[in-house]
């Protein structure tokens, strides 16, 4: 091995006692559709599964791990309580439920009469009144 190689290999290790990189990549993915859901497969081999953090949050899917970070836009009409996370051998695999589509109900039309019923009260005194209605045209002038 050349000198050259040595002096790489060594500027490309963190010092020790330096902070580790805390600089993350985006998450590599695969996504297809099933039936009944979305399947989202992310492989983060060597990552705690308690280190994962999986948020649902303004119609955005928010992974992030030591490996990575990864945002994935949902449909707004998907229940978010729905949305299913595991992981097993190193690939977390999130389900996401189909949004469901609104089924036609039928609404019930109340029919009004046009001209509203005069209530007619019991009166004590036995006299008839009569109202007359006028009419009148206005022009308006354009």
């Amino acid at each position: 091995m050349s000198s050259t190689t040595t002096k790489s290999i060594l500027l490309s290790q963190p010092k020790i006692g330096s902070a580790p990189d805390t600089t993350t990549v985006p998450l590599a993915h695969s996504t297809h559709q099933v039936d009944t859901a979305t399947i989202v497969e992310i492989e983060i081999p060597g990552v705690d599964p308690a280190t994962v953090d999986v948020q649902c949050e303004n119609n955005n899917l928010a992974i992030s791990c030591s490996k990575g970070k990864l945002t994935i836009p949902v449909d707004p009409t998907i229940d978010a309580s729905k949305i299913k996370a595991d992981i097993q051998w190193g690939l977390l695999t999130l389900r996401i439920p189909a949004p469901e589509v609104p089924q036609a109900r039928a609404i019930k039309v109340s029919i009004h009469d046009a001209a509203p019923k005069t209530e007619q009260r019991p009166t004590t005194k036995t006299h008839t009144a009569t109202t007359k209605v006028s009419t009148k045209e206005f022009t308006v002038a354009e």
